[in-house]
């Protein structure tokens, strides 16, 4: 828990110089994760088109139906690849094809004002929408993630606890513990019962995986 969305707390869980595969929403300052991959969140991509073609009209319409059908052609190739219908090199060249294209795309200024700040932000993220075809593990959406923090979204609202600063590090410590837990497999209840009553401090249990 903490009383800001700011790069602060995601720079003390993380550390500024994290090199994992960040997927994410856009928003700003996780672009100062610069030692980390990122995946724009086609959801979010995908809803920004069509509110523009919701609210277009004419000339307008082109952009954000181009930019959609490149995205959803990005799906394609992915999907292809989890039916065996295409390598994982070939969704490396299909991956640089559809980023030369979205350039090609962006690249002209746009006369209408919403489209000029959607083509502006798609061209200083080209190598971030992509990521998912050059790296097969990556999600192409933010889905998982927010689905794990839902819970805890949920909790803080009915905490009851967490306007003051004690009760809300208590909240952020007890509701890792148990997402963790669950996402492990694990009896959070049993972890923390034991955590509180050993003398030494007790490692979270490996994922399954791992054990």
């Amino acid at each position: 828990m903490d009383a800001t969305r700011s790069i602060g707390p995601a720079e003390r869980l993380l550390g500024i110089d994290w090199s994992g595969i960040f997927g994410h929403d856009g928003w700003a300052v996780y672009d100062k994760f610069t030692a980390a991959t990122h995946q724009q969140c086609f959801a979010h991509l995908l809803r920004r088109c069509e509110s523009l073609i919701q609210s277009g009209t004419g000339g307008a319409l082109a952009f954000p139906r181009g930019v959609k059908d490149l995205l959803l052609a990005g799906f394609e190739y992915r999907n292809r690849f989890r039916s065996d219908e295409m390598t994982a090199h070939g969704m490396k060249v299909m991956a640089g094809r559809l980023t030369m294209k979205m350039w090609k795309l962006v690249r002209h200024p746009k006369k209408h004002a919403a489209n000029e700040r959607f083509a502006k932000f798609l061209e200083n993220h080209l190598d971030d929408l992509f990521t998912f075809l050059h790296r097969p593990g990556a999600d192409a959406t933010n889905w998982r993630g927010e689905q794990a923090i839902r819970p805890a979204v949920v909790n803080r609202k009915v905490w009851g606890g967490n306007r003051t600063e004690a009760g809300a590090l208590a909240q952020s410590r007890i509701m890792s513990v148990m997402q963790t837990c669950k996402q492990r497999l694990a009896d959070p209840f049993d972890f923390i019962r034991r955590q509180l009553t050993t003398t030494s401090p007790l490692a979270l249990p490996l994922p399954i995986a791992a054990r």
